[in-house]
């Protein structure tokens, strides 16, 4: 049987019914359940936790005119970061709750399963393109620059959203097992699990991870190379903050990557698996992080927007140049209001 009679393509041209021969579940099967109260919940909170997070960063950037290739690289990640965030943690939250897997809701599960897998590898060439963008920062001459000249980088992003499509749609979803509280592509029904090897995520994170620590080490090598002898305090800050986001990022991606794959040729001890679920879940929800504790654009802007501006006056939270300006104006005036009040009580 072919990936394409096995993927939710199939599923939506057959009267959403799934392929009988590989997903059609035994009787008792679904009489059986493990609850995971704990691991549900941390999933569920956590999950909602970082989407809260994420939401208004991702508005931002939605209102913000900047249009340069790499914010909408990250505009576009954004998207799948929040698609994955509700498939790997409040999805999985809930299901650990009530200790159900495929065969509870197998149309639900095999929808979920999909879009899970398809933003996770549409993810990951979003990740590979930031890395690139930011190895093209440090060094103008650097081979792969051409992807975001302006008519190369309109080809690359129309690619990368067929690239998710075509892994949401046209591919085997991975399936939920309440047993390891995590996702395979096996539904864990008595059959083979080689019948269920994907090919396609196995290239995907093996690239994936490979890319990015590649990239990552060279952005790094070119940072300290270059800038070491630098005694600009800003420089420093900023050289550090962006081998900092690199070391998290690549970190996250590629022990989920990895893990991932190991899991699906392999038998792997549930610490492993647990470890692997948590990897997946922080390699989306580690942005957000990063762009309020390191981009200060996108952490001021988060603030103008929820914190309402008496607030920030009464707080001293002046949030860019027009109020930094203003305040300065306010303060200068007080200042010579002042110096009046005492040459005119000096006079008298």
């Amino acid at each position: 049987m072919s990936d394409l009679q096995m993927s939710m393509a199939y599923m939506v041209t057959h009267s959403f019914t799934l392929y009988p021969e590989m997903y059609d579940c035994p009787v008792n099967m679904t009489k059986v359940k493990t609850e995971r109260p704990v691991l549900g919940t941390y999933f569920l909170v956590s999950g909602l936790f970082l989407i809260l997070l994420y939401t208004p960063c991702f508005i931002v950037m939605v209102r913000s005119k900047c249009r340069v290739p790499a914010f909408r690289v990250m505009l576009i990640l954004a998207v799948f970061d929040l698609l994955s965030l509700s498939v790997n943690s409040v999805i999985t939250g809930v299901l650990d709750i009530l200790g159900t897997s495929f065969c509870h809701f197998p149309i639900f599960i095999f929808c979920a399963g999909a879009i899970g897998k398809g933003s996770w590898m549409g993810g990951c060439v979003a990740c590979i393109l930031l890395a690139v963008d930011r190895c093209v920062e440090v060094n103008s001459k650097f081979l792969l620059g051409f992807l975001f000249r302006k008519k190369v980088f309109r080809f690359v992003l129309i690619l990368m959203i067929l690239y998710w499509a075509y892994s949401c749609g046209f591919t085997k979803p991975l399936l939920f097992t309440a047993e390891y509280s995590s996702w395979f592509f096996d539904p864990k029904i008595g059959k083979e699990a080689y019948l269920y090897h994907s090919i396609d995520h196995t290239i995907n994170n093996l690239v994936v991870s490979l890319a990015t620590t590649s990239l990552y080490i060279y952005l790094c090598y070119h940072l300290i190379y270059k800038i070491k002898y630098s005694t600009s305090m800003w420089l420093y800050k900023s050289k550090r903050q962006i081998i900092m986001q690199a070391v998290i990022l690549c970190t996250f991606h590629a022990v989920a990557a990895y893990i991932y794959v190991y899991m699906q040729f392999f038998h792997s001890p549930p610490w492993l698996i647990i470890i692997g679920q948590l990897a997946w879940q922080w390699s989306n929800g580690c942005f957000c992080v990063a762009y309020l504790t390191l981009n200060q654009a996108i952490r001021n802007a988060v603030v103008r927007m929820l914190v309402p501006k008496k607030l920030r006056e009464r707080f001293d939270l002046h949030i860019g140049i027009d109020e930094h300006l203003m305040n300065q104006e306010q303060q200068t005036t007080a200042i010579n209001t002042v110096s009046v009040c005492v040459k005119m009580d000096s006079f008298v």
